[in-house]
């Protein structure tokens, strides 16, 4: 028994060493291949090795028309992304996508359609189709290398509404010249944003007072409708099982976080982004 899995981790410990080897080699940019994403993109031929089928980056020119093309066309039943919608297939996962080399798939399906699955024919120019196809391979490629992704600007919207929804529901615990002021300075607008949807976790604290008037306060570390614990400030341990006559309170920081995110919107959330990368 020990000889067999010894021998399993060591096949293990192989093809894990193997895929490194892969991996690291697809991060080292071959001779003579250059990658519009700059020097740090892995050649393709590597990374064909991690990612079949994988499609070359495409002429950024005929991406940027294709977008409006897929959008105008596509986007109502595949999503906005290509990712999939009302009644149309992920076309980042799809074989047909996948498997196409310069539109000699995807072409015939678009401008004669499947009209037995609902997708009706499309009366496009033949640049209109090898743009939309260039910008489907771009997605299919960009949705795959992950690490070349980039986030788009977040701070997209009124910095005057962001202003005004903050002070409204916000400036009760935070203070724009206070713990707030240069938060633009130390966080870039995506991090930014994500810490005060966010903000990182702090200590629940739970006070419980027994019927006789004795109270214990501290840090939560159990409650349901049967028991409840706690650490105290010397760190002592403190269950109790809950019985009638008990008085139980819970204080959350960040409760005033987690009812904003129910009642939030889109603008809203863009708004105090905006208005916070004002704040240098």
């Amino acid at each position: 028994m020990r000889t067999s899995i010894a021998c399993t981790l060591a096949v293990v410990v192989v093809v894990l060493a193997g895929n490194d080897a892969a991996f690291s080699q697809a991060r080292k940019p071959e001779g003579g291949q250059t990658s519009p994403l700059g020097k740090n993109e892995p050649a393709d031929d590597a990374l064909r090795s991690i990612y079949p089928n994988l499609p070359p980056n495409q002429d950024p020119a005929a991406v940027a028309r294709g977008k409006p093309v897929f959008e105008a066309n596509c986007a109502f039943c595949h999503g906005a992304d290509a990712t999939g919608g009302n009644g149309g297939p992920d076309l980042l996962r799809s074989v047909l996508v996948n498997h196409d080399e310069k539109g000699n798939l995807m072409a015939p399906v678009i401008r004669e359609g499947r009209v037995s699955k609902g997708m009706p024919a499309f009366n496009l120019t033949d640049v209109q189709v090898a743009d939309l196809v260039a910008f489907l391979h771009q997605r299919n490629r960009d949705a795959r290398l992950r690490f070349t992704y980039k986030l788009p600007n977040v701070a997209i919207g009124d910095a005057n509404a962001g202003k005004a929804y903050f002070e409204s529901h916000c400036a009760g615990c935070h203070s724009a010249t206070g713990d707030l002021a240069g938060i633009a300075s130390k966080y870039a607008a995506d991090e930014l944003q994500q810490r005060w949807l966010g903000p990182p976790p702090q200590p629940v604290q739970l006070t419980v007072t027994l019927p006789t008037g004795q109270s214990y306060a501290g840090r939560l570390e159990h409650l349901d409708e049967f028991s409840a614990s706690l650490f105290d400030t010397q760190g002592s341990y403190h269950s109790f099982r809950l019985t009638p006559g008990m008085h139980i309170q819970v204080a959350d920081p960040l409760a005033a976080h987690h009812k904003l995110l129910e009642r939030l919107s889109d603008r809203n959330l863009h708004d105090v982004t905006t208005y916070l990368e004002t704040l240098k």
